[in-house]
């Protein structure tokens, strides 16, 4: 068991945020739950239908969780300014808008900074927790859990095999800055475009390519659109699960207990989200896909070509973000060893 694991236990469900509405110690406490979207039978809906029924079974009552996993709580952007403003209380974020607090989370989605899960696992959990808690601290914010995204892969309407293969293509980028760097140095043509866009763009020909989790392109329509999907493997993303720390210290103790041990185990949560994205990549035949598989040659060509990124990443943002990339090759030589 990690560090991580034994002090805090897994914060999952892409874009979950709760709410607490006042009431007196001895009355019943209403939570209500919320995400950006989270459609019924995926992992990240199972996670959050177990932790509601943790927190109302172990609270006996006290504690009164609705969920609202519709985005009934509005955009990412939304949460995490009703987060703190205080009405919000607990929020799962990716790190594109976490960055807009902490610019060094955009160091994370550096392209091919981890070699393998494993790897990422083991740094995140032993090196990273600790340098975002105190990270998202000083914004009386608390890190309670990393959130498993996936490994983002690139896609086409042609096979992409190496970066040469993109010369002809639009490339659609997210508003990240890594996600930016990484296309400018893979791409010759490259389009900002939304993610909700995504597939009008692919279907209007505006965009050809791009990059993202499975999870996000299997079943959400980009593979019907750009049926070629390639395991370039150069992104692990995670998403930042943050509280408001003077609503949690405010709880009473049994209830604080309740909150943070109602979620899964890490390495538990994990494995839910890397099944669902075997899933979808079992079911490539089915949703009308195809996958590539790269040479040792051809990752290489990736690699080579998104070099300059990491660089270029910390001096855009500056803060301690040099002295966090030195921590997670640190971390890397450590779990090698």
């Amino acid at each position: 068991m990690t560090r991580h694991a034994n002090k805090l236990v897994a914060l999952l469900t892409i874009g979950i945020a709760f709410f607490l509405t006042s009431a007196p110690a001895d009355a019943q406490i209403n939570v209500i739950g919320g995400t950006t979207g989270v459609p019924e039978g995926t992992a990240g809906y199972e996670k959050w239908m177990m932790f509601r029924d943790h927190v109302n079974d172990r609270s006996n009552g006290a504690l009164n969780l609705s969920a609202m996993v519709s985005g009934e709580l509005g955009s990412e952007e939304t949460i995490l300014s009703s987060l703190r403003r205080g009405r919000v209380q607990i929020a799962n974020l990716s790190g594109l808008v976490v960055g807009s607090i902490v610019p060094e989370a955009a160091l994370l989605q550096t392209p091919f900074l981890f070699d393998s899960t494993e790897q990422a696992d083991y740094v995140f959990d032993n090196v990273l927790f600790d340098i975002y808690s105190d990270l998202l601290a000083e914004h009386n914010l608390t890190l309670m859990s990393w959130d498993e995204v996936g490994v983002h892969q690139v896609y086409g309407k042609k096979p992409i095999l190496t970066p040469s293969d993109l010369s002809d293509t639009r490339f659609r980028v997210s508003s990240g800055l890594a996600a930016r760097l990484f296309a400018e140095a893979v791409a010759s043509d490259i389009i900002p475009l939304s993610f909700n866009e995504n597939v009008v763009g692919l279907q209007t020909g505006l965009v050809n390519s791009g990059a993202n989790a499975v999870i996000l392109y299997g079943p959400t329509g980009i593979a019907e659109e750009a049926p070629h999907l390639t395991l370039t493997n150069h992104m692990h993303a995670v998403n930042f699960v943050i509280a408001d720390s003077k609503w949690l210290g405010r709880l009473p103790p049994e209830q604080t207990l309740i909150v943070q041990n109602g979620w899964l185990p890490i390495d538990q949560a994990r494995a839910m989200s890397r099944a669902e994205e075997q899933k979808f990549l079992d079911q490539a035949n089915q949703i009308g896909f195809t996958i590539h598989t790269l040479s040792p040659e051809q990752r290489q060509l990736w690699r080579s070509a998104a070099a300059p990124v990491a660089q270029q990443i910390i001096d855009d943002i500056g803060g301690k973000a040099g002295e966090i990339y030195q921590a997670i090759q640190d971390g890397k030589r450590a779990f090698e060893n």
